[in-house]
C-alpha cells in the first residue's frame, strides 16, 4: 500500500520555541517513524531556511520554512495542495488559509486545538475555519468543552491528550539540603497574564508566615517579568523570590531535580505541557480548578489543585505540600505513574496514530 500523504501546516518546529512548537515536533516524530505509513511534508511558518534544513535532516522528510512571512506560507500550501493528500493545520488561525486554495475543498482538513486562540477571544475567521474543517482534534475535553460553550460547533471534536518528548523519567528529586523551593516554569506574557504568576507572588507573603524559609523559583522569559519583580518588591519577599531567566534543557532539568513541588495555578491551560513535565520529574504539581489542570492532575493524588476565587486557597494549598514532605513525595510518586500510563511519548503516539487513521479514511472516501 502506497504511503498516505500528510501536510502538516505548523508553527515551528524547533525546540524552545514555545508549546504549539512542541506538538508540532510530537506530531512530525509520529508522521516521520519507519513503518508509519506516511508521506510527510512540513510547511513552518516561523522557521527560516536553515532550520527547515536542519528540521528536514533529522526528520527524513521534506520541510519547507517560510521565515514568518504570510504570503510565501500561504502560496506554499496552496501549492502543495495541487497533489493529494490530507492537510493538518496545528492551530485554527494557519487554516484561514485553507478556505482561498481552489483546491481545498478536494484536501481532507484537519485542526488541532489548544485552548485560547479558540476560546472567548478567538477570532471570526478562525472559528470559521474550524467550522468548514472536517475534523477537530482537541488537547483536551476542557479545550473541546470551553469552545463549544463560547461558539457551538465544537462538539464534535476528538480529544487527543498531549505526551512528552521522550519516554525516560527525571531524575529522581533529591530533598533539597537548604529550604524548600517551589518551582515554575512558563512564560511571562503582559498580553496574557493568565498562568497564575501574579498569583504566586501576592500569596508568598501567606507562604512565608506558614514556612519562612519557602524559596519561590520562576524559570522562563517574557514582558511580564519587570511588572512580577515589582510585584514581588512590593509585597516585601524580592529575598524569597528567583527569577532564573530562560533555560536550556539541562540546566532545567536540574531545578527540576531539585524542587519540593511544582506551581502553575493558571487560568487559561487548554492542557498544561509543563504539568506533565513535572510529572515525569516525579513533583507534586499544585494548579488550579480553572481550566485544563483538573483534567491532568487528579486532585488530593498526584498534586493538589487550588480556588484561586477562594482567598487563601493558593497559599494554604502550597504550605501544606511544604509541610508534609513525605505527602508531597507520595503524590509526586503517584504523578509519575500516571505520566507513564498516559503522558508518554508513546501513549501520544497512540491517540495520534488514531486521529492520522481517520483523516486517512476521509482520503480514501474521498477517491472512492
Amino acid at each position: 500500500m502506497a504511503p498516505k500523504r500528510i501536510i502538516l501546516a505548523c508553527e515551528s518546529l524547533v525546540a524552545g520555541n514555545g508549546g504549539i512548537a512542541r506538538v508540532d515536533r510530537l506530531m512530525a516524530r509520529v508522521l516521520t517513524e519507519r513503518g508509519a505509513g506516511f508521506a510527510p511534508e512540513f510547511h513552518v511558518f516561523c522557521d527560516g531556511a536553515s532550520r527547515a534544513a536542519e528540521s528536514a535532516a533529522a526528520l527524513g522528510a521534506p520541510v519547507r520554512g517560510y521565515g514568518g512571512s504570510r504570503l510565501r506560507f500561504s502560496l506554499g500550501l496552496w501549492r502543495a495542495m495541487f497533489r493529494p493528500g490530507g492537510v493538518i493545520y496545528d492551530a485554527a488561525y494557519y487554516a484561514k488559509i485553507h478556505r482561498f486554495s481552489p483546491l481545498a475543498a478536494r484536501r481532507p482538513c484537519l485542526i488541532f486545538l489548544h485552548g485560547i486562540e479558540i476560546w472567548e477571544r478567538a477570532r471570526r475567521g478562525s472559528v470559521a475555519a474550524c467550522r468548514r474543517a472536517g475534523r477537530l482534534v482537541a488537547n483536551s475535553a476542557y479545550t473541546r468543552d470551553r469552545a463549544e460553550r463560547c461558539h457551538g460547533g465544537f462538539a464534535r471534536a476528538g480529544v487527543c491528550w498531549l505526551g512528552t518528548e521522550t519516554a525516560e523519567p527525571g531524575t529522581p528529586s533529591v530533598a533539597p539540603s537548604g529550604p524548600p523551593v517551589v518551582l515554575v516554569v512558563g512564560r511571562m506574557e503582559a498580553r496574557e497574564g493568565y498562568k497564575g504568576h501574579r498569583e504566586l507572588i501576592a500569596a508568598w507573603p501567606e507562604v512565608l508566615a506558614r514556612q519562612p524559609e519557602a524559596r519561590l523559583r520562576i524559570v522562563g522569559r517574557g514582558g511580564q517579568v519587570p511588572e512580577l519583580v515589582r510585584l514581588a518588591a512590593e509585597r516585601g519577599v524580592t529575598q524569597r523570590v528567583e527569577f532564573t531567566g530562560w533555560m536550556p534543557e539541562e540546566k532545567l532539568a536540574d531545578c527540576y531535580r531539585t524542587a519540593t513541588a511544582f506551581a502553575l495555578p493558571s487560568r487559561g491551560e487548554g492542557f498544561g505541557l509543563v504539568y506533565i513535565e513535572a510529572m515525569r520529574h516525579g513533583l507534586p504539581v499544585v494548579a488550579s480548578v480553572h481550566d485544563a489542570a483538573r483534567e491532568i492532575v487528579e486532585d488530593g493524588r498526584t498534586g493538589l489543585l487550588a480556588d484561586l476565587d477562594r482567598p487563601g486557597d493558593l497559599a494554604e494549598k502550597i504550605a501544606r505540600l511544604l509541610a508534609r514532605p513525605d505527602e508531597a513525595r507520595r503524590m509526586g510518586q503517584a504523578g509519575q505513574e500516571r505520566w507513564r500510563e498516559h503522558f508518554t511519548f508513546a501513549a501520544f503516539r497512540g491517540r495520534f496514530r488514531g486521529v492520522l487513521e481517520g483523516l486517512a479514511e476521509e482520503q480514501r472516501a474521498q477517491r472512492a
